[in-house]
Order: C-alpha cells, then sequence, then structure tokens
C-alpha cells in the first residue's frame, strides 16, 4: 500500500512539473499548450442501514493539459484525483486515489489519421444505453448522475481511421489486455490471448448516419461486460426528432462464464446476449435564451429476465439481466442560468426506479452551483429498493456471509455541491 502510494504522489508530482515546466516557458514548446482543471465538490447527506443518516464530504480534481495550434497533430494527458467517499452510493472511489485517465496522441496523415493511448473510442449511439457500444459495454443500469461525466471509461489502444469517402470510412481499433491487480499476487500481466480488436466501417445514407462493425472482445472494459465475438449495427437519423438506435451480441468463449463449458456456442446461450438499445431526443426554444430538452432511451433483451430476480443474485451475477430497461430525461435552461434536470433509470420487470432531480445555477463563467436529490421507489428487494433494511440487506458480490456495511447507500440522497473550470 506504501509503495502504491508513492507511485501515484510520483505521477501527481510529475504531471505538475510538467505544467509548471510548460506554462514558464522554461521548456521549449512546439506547440502551444492548454491546461484546464475542474474542480467538483459535493456535501451529501444519506440513508443507510436501520434508518441511520450519513454526512460525507467529497469531490474530484481533474487536470487536463492539450496541445492545440496544430492540426495535423493533437495530444492530451489527464489525471483525476477523488477523496475518500464511503457511502458506496456514488462512483467515486472509497478511497483517495490518483488515476490517468487520458494519455494519448492523434496524427493526421495524407490519407489516414492514426490515435494511440489511453482514451475512448465511440462506438455505436447513445448516452446511457447504446448496445453498439461493443469495446467499453452501456448495459449496466447502474448510473450516478450527480457526477459530471457518465460512460466515460477509458483504456489503451491503438486506431487507425482511412477515409474512403466525404462522409464515410473505415476504423480498426486493437486493444491490448488490462493489467490486473491482486491483494495477494500485486500486478498481474495477462496473455496475449486476452487481447481485443476490431473494425467498423462509418457512411451516410440520406440523412441517415450508419455503421456496422466486429469485435472480438478478449478481456472486459467495465465490470458488466460481455466477451466473445461481438458484432453491431448502429443508425442516427432525424425524423422530426433525433433517432438511435443500435443492436449486438456475444458469441464464442467467454472466460467470465461459470461452469466448465465457457463457450457461448448454441441459440439459447447467444439469444441471452442479444441486446437493442434505441433512443430520441429533441429540444426547443421556450423563450429568450431557454431550452426544454426530451431523451428517451431503451435498453432491450428480448431473451433475458422478465420476471423479479432476488436482488443479491443480481449483483453476484448469476441472474443475468431484466429484459428492458428505461432511461427518461427532463432538462429547463432559463436564459443559460438557471437549469433543472430529472432523470431516471427505471426497470419496468420489477417496477423499480432511481429518480435523480438536478437543480443548476450558472453564477460565473465555469463556476456552477448544484443540487441534487436521489430516491430510489422500489421494495427492499427490487433493483432499486428505497429501503433495503431487513432480511435483504445483500451480501457484497461474490462473497456469501460478508454484508453490506451499514452506512452503504440505502435508497435516499441529498447532495450540494459545487462545480468549477479554470
Amino acid at each position: 500500500m506504501i509503495s502504491n502510494n508513492r507511485q501515484r504522489l510520483s505521477l501527481f508530482l510529475v504531471a505538475s512539473l510538467m505544467v509548471f515546466l510548460s506554462t514558464t516557458g522554461v521548456v521549449p514548446a512546439f506547440a502551444e499548450t492548454e491546461v484546464r482543471m475542474n474542480l467538483e465538490l459535493y456535501n451529501s447527506v444519506y440513508r443507510g442501514r436501520y434508518d441511520n443518516w450519513y454526512y460525507t464530504g467529497t469531490g474530484k480534481a481533474d487536470m487536463r493539459i492539450a496541445s492545440t495550434g496544430n492540426t495535423n497533430m493533437r495530444a492530451e494527458v489527464s489525471v483525476e484525483f477523488y477523496p475518500v467517499d464511503l457511502s458506496g452510493g456514488s462512483s467515486v472511489a472509497g478511497v483517495p486515489a490518483l488515476n490517468l485517465k487520458r494519455l494519448w496522441f492523434k496524427a493526421n496523415f495524407p490519407n489516414w489519421r492514426l490515435t494511440a493511448g489511453k482514451t475512448k473510442v465511440a462506438w455505436g449511439n447513445g448516452l446511457v444505453f447504446n448496445s453498439g457500444d461493443v469495446i467499453f459495454g452501456s448495459l449496466s443500469p447502474y448510473l450516478d448522475f450527480t457526477q459530471s461525466t457518465i460512460r466515460d471509461d477509458t483504456a489503451f489502444l491503438t486506431a487507425f481511421n482511412i477515409p474512403t469517402g466525404n462522409f464515410s470510412y473505415i476504423e480498426g481499433v486493437l486493444l491490448p489486455p488490462s493489467l490486473l491487480y491482486d491483494e495477494t499476487d500485486g500486478l498481474m500481466v495477462q496473455t496475449i490471448d486476452k487481447t481485443s480488436g476490431g473494425l467498423r466501417f462509418f457512411g451516410r445514407l440520406g440523412g441517415w448516419r450508419l455503421e456496422a462493425g466486429y469485435l472480438y472482445k478478449g478481456d472486459p472494459k467495465v465490470a458488466t461486460d460481455l466477451l466473445g465475438h461481438r458484432p453491431y449495427f448502429s443508425f442516427h437519423g432525424h425524423a422530426g426528432v433525433d433517432i438511435y438506435a443500435a443492436a449486438s451480441l456475444a458469441a464464442g468463449y467467454d472466460y467470465q462464464i461459470s461452469g466448465a463449458d465457457q463457450n457461448r456456442d448454441s441459440w439459447d446461450e447467444i439469444s441471452k446476449t442479444i441486446n437493442f438499445s434505441i433512443g430520441a431526443f429533441h429540444q426547443f426554444q421556450t423563450g429568450y435564451n431557454s431550452t426544454l430538452t426530451l431523451r428517451l432511451e431503451t435498453l432491450v433483451m428480448p431473451w433475458q429476465n422478465w420476471g423479479p430476480q432476488p436482488y443479491q443474485d443480481i449483483i453476484d451475477g448469476t441472474a443475468g439481466y431484466y429484459g428492458i430497461m428505461i432511461y427518461p430525461e427532463i432538462t429547463w435552461m432559463l436564459r443559460s442560468t438557471w437549469f433543472t434536470t430529472l432523470q431516471s433509470i427505471i426497470s419496468p420487470v420489477d417496477s423499480s426506479a432511481q429518480i435523480t432531480t438536478t437543480f443548476g445555477w450558472h453564477v460565473f463563467q465555469g463556476f456552477t452551483l448544484l443540487g441534487f436529490v436521489v430516491v430510489n421507489t422500489g421494495d427492499e428487494n427490487d433493483i432499486f429498493a428505497n429501503d433495503r433494511t431487513g432480511p435483504f440487506w445483500p451480501d457484497y458480490p461474490n462473497d456469501p456471509g460478508n454484508e453490506w456495511a451499514d452506512y452503504e447507500f440505502n435508497g435516499v440522497n441529498f447532495t450540494l455541491g459545487a462545480r468549477y473550470s479554470f
């Protein structure tokens, strides 16, 4: 643990030194450099087990160093720091952590483009649910809308992009196996068979953007992921409102499957991975510098569960997925200064939902005051339970007998916070 802390501190000091030297002119600059800081601070009051209430402070600092001014060459380094968060109700790490979020360059050659480093390649279409995102996966319903970004996972990769027309291209991507950390064995390097790679084609037909691709997924990049052969199709267009959709499946070897047979080679096994996402987006002008934004997305897995499952089985990964999840969003912006947002993840199968209401005030340029109310509406064994206190208080995933701590998030959260970018 001491060694890990020293490594994190060293990384932070090196990054800070880079910023200082580049801004003071000690190091000659071959391109213009932009340094940006994003600060997020939150104070939360939330309910834990047995109707006990907790008050915590948390936040995030994000430092980005990006090259600008060169149309043929771009690069970025991004470092995030998370302080302690004990609630378990957010995506923030439970211990102080320094995360190298991005480290990439993009080079434009005469007939093709190259991207290399730790970054994100966006396949498919969708904000919350995106069946075309076979690289990082967008199937999990567990999201924290109090954070400034969602579905922002990154990984080390190499990608090339070859234009085939004015509005079409072929893109290939190769991802090395992720490095694993075990408390007993420390840092572990996986074998080459865990490599991921694939290809996609993007084009236009009339006013519609179409894309289709294939990825061999060798290891998971997010907690809820499907491995093996991952073909997908996606489209995005406008028909009065913006409409987008995607579909994908998984077949072949997946070492995450429990049991002796880890190959999805039958219709019964493959059909359970078939998933469709569809969404619609529209924005209305409601007055001077005021807008109303509506978004609706749905994830459907037709051959998955259409009846309620025990919550413990769901978080252990043995119950699979629910057949449908819905994401509605309404945002009203008043005179580009005040805004309120209503977001929800709805599980029709067990009639539960997590509802997040956000209030915001853009006080100064780059500075925003925020308030959040998060409420779950389900019964104690539902995926979004309002109160799990009692016989359905779960164990940690795949760790029987090790119950959640009493201070884990339990259905209700109130947060006040602020964000500042400079």
